[in-house]
């Protein structure tokens, strides 16, 4: 399944094989620009292969071209046409649009949701207006050609060079924002929230330690306690429950009943330890008071609870919330408490988001929980940090680590530095390993990154390991390596050392 619920691939790249044609044995234009947006998307999103794209495959004899084609374009929920003179003079190409626009105007979500049309015009040549296909609608395309003016022609940008790189990052966030608005109007009918069996209200008075069941085995569904929010919550409250039970998630978001202090405590302690990861969502309002305890919300204190119970807290407020603005002076204090305060033990993570954005990242948050290696199992994962320059060395290293059945992260492209360390943060609280990618940057870059990694891992208590760092392109790991640290050991190996399964055995091993 793709990115987006209810499709097989989350993107159809529809193209003229003459635009991927090559000379000698170099990858063509086609091949490396789905390269790069595959690798961008998956840092858009933040793991590797979470967004399914679709490019026709060198088909096996027994296959019928037409019918591989058709269910691909039927089951994707995006459609990028790479349109050059050789896609206009395709009368297949033009073809898969018509299959796509047909096949999207009898769907619910139909061809457009809002004013974002699941059509992208991507231009490789300087195509006139005119000649686009109808089925393109009059949105303005993605120029990936260099024309200087109207009347140019233009050929394929190189994807090396900036121009490129920037029109790249343009059509990604445009894909990425159609897919979250498309994840948002996806109409389903909600199921009902149910608590989990196990969690039971007890018996009033009874202390909070005997009401406490036992954590679920790792062969029951995985079970979230959705907490308490907000009246101006509900609706988005709703909508992440009906979503997390549409992937087969157990949500306990019945709590309360019941009203009372003690007897609501008792019931979320039980609910908390009967849970994998307990979901926050907070916002400007401290919502319902406690009956018998009117200095604080039901929402609040059960923030309070999961803290100090639960193995894992994801901790949601709106992107926009501005503290300053609060009345409340109280309430205030306690979320800037959770975002700013010291954490010291504490396992939650604080996310300021959009609400269309809210499911995915609880979802990713559920996916991280179900990878986290138990205290005595082998953890297999490794974040992938690399400048832009060498985002398509990443991908050799990427596919190594995945054949050797550790899990690769990526860091997201960032131009703000704050956001940047920010991110980088969150992926080393998942991961043993950390990897540089050493190609275009300098020395000075990968010790910079090195220094800043190991700070947040010493400060923020993350499990991280050991570091090592991949000497990309033409460079080669030198015996004398200028990148070791005192606390943390780091092994350098370059492109030779991928072919080599024990070379990279020291730094996978490390413990």
């Amino acid at each position: 399944m793709g990115y987006l619920p209810g499709f097989q691939h989350d993107i159809f790249i529809s193209y003229a094989h003459v635009d991927n044609a090559a000379v000698d044995e170099a990858e063509g234009w086609v091949t490396r620009f789905r390269e790069h947006l595959d690798l961008q998307m998956s840092k858009r999103v933040g793991r590797m292969g979470a967004v399914k794209i679709w490019q026709d495959p060198v088909l096996e004899g027994g296959q019928l071209f037409d019918k591989t084609i058709e269910d691909a374009i039927n089951g994707s929920a995006i459609f990028i046409a790479l349109t050059s003179s050789g896609y206009l003079a395709s009368e297949y190409c033009k073809q898969e649009v018509r299959w796509f626009h047909a096949k999207v105007g009898k769907e619910p979500l139909g061809l457009a949701v809002g004013d974002r049309l699941r059509i992208f015009n991507v231009l490789l040549n300087n195509i006139p207006f005119a000649e686009w296909p109808a089925e393109f609608g009059r949105t303005s395309g993605f120029p990936f050609h260099d024309a200087e003016s109207p009347d140019d022609y233009g050929y394929p940008a190189d994807p090396q060079e900036k121009p490129f790189q920037l029109q790249m990052r343009k059509l990604v966030e445009a894909v990425y924002r159609t897919l979250c608005a498309m994840k948002e109007s996806l109409p389903s009918a909600a199921p009902p929230i149910v608590a989990a069996p196990s969690a039971a209200a007890p018996v009033a008075g009874t202390p909070v330690a005997a009401a406490t069941a036992a954590p679920p085995a790792a062969s029951d569904a995985f079970t979230v306690f959705l907490a308490d929010t907000a009246d101006s919550l509900r609706t988005l409250r709703k909508r992440v429950t009906a979503e997390l039970q549409s992937k087969g998630i157990n949500v306990i978001a019945d709590v309360p009943p019941p009203y009372e202090a003690a007897a609501h405590e008792e019931r979320v302690v039980a609910a908390i330890n009967n849970a994998h990861l307990t979901v926050h969502l907070l916002d400007s309002f401290p919502g319902r008071e406690i009956e018998d305890a009117e200095e604080k919300s039901y929402a609040q204190r059960q923030v309070e609870l999961s803290i100090e119970h639960a193995r894992s807290q994801f901790i949601w407020v709106p992107k926009a919330l501005d503290l300053a603005a609060l009345e409340d002076g109280s309430y205030k204090d306690f979320l800037d408490r959770l975002e700013n305060g010291e954490r010291s033990d504490a396992t939650y993570k604080f996310l300021r988001g959009l609400p269309a954005e809210l499911p995915r990242e609880i979802l990713d948050e559920i996916e991280c929980a179900r990878r986290r290696p138990a205290a005595d199992a082998a953890p297999l994962s490794a974040l992938v940090d690399t400048h832009f320059k060498d985002q398509l060395y990443a991908l050799d290293l990427i596919r190594f680590l995945s054949d050797k059945n550790v899990q690769p992260y990526i860091n997201p492209e960032e131009d703000d530095p704050r956001k940047n360390i920010r991110i980088l943060e969150e992926r080393l609280k998942q991961v043993t390993k950390l990897i540089i990618v050493f190609g275009s940057v300098t020395s000075e870059w990968v010790r910079a990154r090195l220094g800043a990694a190991v700070e947040i891992a010493i400060t923020e208590g993350c499990p991280l390991k050991a570091c090592g760092v991949f000497y990309a392109g033409a460079r080669r790991k030198s015996v004398d390596s200028d990148f070791r640290l005192g606390l943390f050991p780091v092994y350098t190996f370059d492109t030779a050392d991928l072919a080599n399964p024990q070379a990279l055995k020291p730094l996978l091993e490390a413990v």
